[in-house]
């Protein structure tokens, strides 16, 4: 008889030595079939306290190993918030504060292109709904208008946001990109103020105008990677509007402004005094325009037409100097078709100011008048008949006497004009030279 059947209670005699091994084999292959590792062993209190003392580059990278893990820094992502209250209030500028030197600036955009990176990937598999959500609930904290701030000029909150903004949709596809641009435009009634600004008299609600600009262009358009990009968020913008409206948007996101007072009436009533002040000017509205002509899967060269003849003759009809500037920066090919449109419609006497403001623009930044004459060779070669051709020739010679005339009768010392008649005679005078030239080319050749 067995004597274990008396000793119920009697454990079995057994190595201490075997116990050990086996209990570590056994923990050893549950944290095998974890997915975690032996991470998974922790408590999830206790995984979330680690994960505080890693960097946001190193919360990005982890996302990427597994999908537990992924799901893990998500949820300390969603239950602790990687923005702190804090970094949003030193985002704004309030009265007691100063605007922020140039490395505090990167450093901030810095901050935010990584919590846009640990966003992107940690929310790879959500639908573009939810995603939106999020990023909708990051703009409303980091809204000037949901704080005190007294700068929206000097503010960086906007300038992060579109960095942010654009870290997480990179290589989404168009449609979706589309979404992002209506649930912000409907999240922040900006499609409204547009309406507001658009259908006054410029000028009207200036606050505003400086409002939509900025967010415009620090939230949409500034932290563009490409053309490409730029040109499609700027058909985002001037799509829904009429050609008209288009226009006018182009101008209240691109036009010069000085104070936050967007300067509508500037190139109605005066000129550049240098090179600097030109490029200034019209430099980002020609960087604009060509953008767009470039973007041939939205914009024909009808629509960039029309965009230019609505933008000059907004809110008033430009002096003629200023539609040359804007013409030279935006480069040959755009200068000859708007020409070449002007001479098939008739318009000789438009035609005559734009070149005779072109040969003043020349003059005035050293240019080559060759390039002038390329485009009077161009509008010559539109018109069918020799009348026309001749008659705008003879309404170009006439254009150079009477601005001649008008700056000797009504030019004042006192508005630091004075070298506006040395320029239009030098102007001409360069002209003249170059159509001597032409004239008498066999004669001087041989």
């Amino acid at each position: 008889m067995d004597i274990k059947a008396f000793l119920q209670c009697k454990k079995l005699r057994r190595s201490h030595r075997l116990e050990a091994k086996e209990n570590s084999g056994t923990q050893t292959e549950k944290m095998k079939l974890g997915s975690l590792g032996h991470f998974s062993v922790l408590p999830l209190e206790l995984k979330f306290f680690i994960l505080r003392y890693l960097t946001v580059e190193d919360l990005s990278i982890l996302t990427i190993t597994s999908k537990a893990m992924r799901n893990l820094i998500e949820g300390y992502r969603v239950l602790m918030p990687l923005i702190p209250s804090d970094l949003m209030k030193r985002l704004h500028i309030t009265k007691t504060s100063q605007a922020f030197p140039h490395d505090k600036q990167k450093a901030f955009l810095d901050t935010f292109y990584r919590l846009g990176l640990l966003t992107k990937r940690s929310t790879c598999l959500y639908a573009t709904r939810d995603r939106l959500k999020f990023v909708n609930e990051i703009l409303t904290k980091m809204m000037c208008n949901n704080s005190d701030c007294d700068n929206l000029t000097q503010c960086m909150s906007l300038a992060c946001f579109g960095k942010f903004l654009h870290t997480v949709i990179a290589g989404w596809d168009d449609s979706e990109c589309q979404r992002t641009y209506d649930a912000i435009a409907h999240h922040t009634c900006l499609l409204k103020n547009v309406k507001l600004v658009i259908n006054s008299k410029p000028g009207t609600h200036v606050q505003t105008e400086h409002e939509v600009r900025t967010f415009l262009r620090r939230v949409i358009l500034d932290h563009c990677q490409s053309i490409v990009d730029r040109a499609f968020w700027l058909g985002r913008i001037l799509k829904p509007w009429p050609m008209v409206h288009q226009a006018r948007i182009l101008f209240l996101l691109y036009g010069p402004e000085i104070n936050g007072e967007i300067q509508w009436y500037e190139f109605c009533v005066s000129t550049p005094v240098n090179p600097e002040q030109s490029a200034k000017h019209f430099g980002e509205l020609a960087n604009a325009v060509q953008i767009l002509h470039g973007y041939r899967r939205e914009w024909t060269e009808d629509d960039i037409i029309s965009i230019l003849d609505e933008l000059t003759n907004s809110p008033e009809e430009w002096m003629a100097e200023n539609v040359a500037h804007l013409f030279i920066l935006c480069g040959d090919v755009i200068t000859s078709k708007m020409l070449i449109s002007k001479a098939i419609n008739g318009r000789t006497v438009e035609l005559s100011t734009i070149t005779t403001s072109f040969c003043v623009v020349c003059v005035k930044n050293s240019f080559s008048l060759s390039y002038v004459l390329g485009m009077i060779h161009n509008i010559i070669g539109a018109m069918d008949k020799p009348k026309d051709r001749l008659h705008y020739l003879n309404s170009l010679m006439d254009m150079f006497r009477e601005l001649i005339l008008d700056l000797h009768e009504f030019s004042d010392q006192e508005d630091g004009r004075e070298n506006d008649m040395y320029y239009m005679v030098t102007a001409l005078s360069e002209f003249t030279k170059k159509i001597v030239v032409l004239a008498f080319k066999n004669m001087l050749t041989s």
